[in-house]
This record gives C-alpha cells, structure tokens and sequence, in this order.
C-alpha cells in the first residue's frame, strides 16, 4: 500500500520518499508528464503530483468496484483496468 520513489543515481540506489494513501497492494502505475497514477487493490486510483517534494495525493478516482491491475496514458485520457471486469476511461485535462 506504499510507493518508494528512488534515487538510481548513487550505488547503492537511495530511498526519496515513500508515497502512502492505498489501504491495499498497489498493482499499477503510470507517469505522465508532472502526474504519477496508481491503481491499487483498495478500488481506487491515486493520482500524484510530481512536482512537490514529496510528492502528493491531489485525488483519488472511484469508479471501480474491485482492484484496479492496468492504467495506461495517452496526452489526455487514463485507462484502467480491474478486477470488477471493466475499463474506465477518464479524462486527464480536468
């Protein structure tokens, strides 16, 4: 239910920042430009602004009933995929 984000610059790789907010296993994740998207076991995707330090929740998406286990991007849409059988698509001009 948390999220590492590292440095792979030093050896070894250095632990930044630890991202939390899912309550279950976080299964996907997808970076697009300033925006880190993650789908976890709890229903829900997490959407994360990148350009705070640390990085922070701006909103949760709810629209699935199970765990969300694909997010993939395009310049202005996210698609994901869950465990209740469906794909969501919403829009990421918002």
């Amino acid at each position: 239910n948390t999220i590492r984000v590292w440095d792979l610059t030093p050896s070894p790789p250095v632990s930044l920042h630890m991202l939390t907010g899912h309550t279950s296993f976080v299964y996907a994740m997808v970076v697009a430009g300033n925006r880190l998207y993650s789908g976890s076991g709890d229903d829900t995707i997490r959407v994360w602004n990148l350009t705070q330090s640390p990085p922070v929740s701006w909103h949760t998406l709810k629209d699935h009933t199970d765990g969300v286990r694909a997010l993939a991007v395009t310049a202005d849409r996210l698609y994901s995929g869950s465990q209740d059988a469906t794909i969501r698509v919403w829009d990421t001009t918002q």
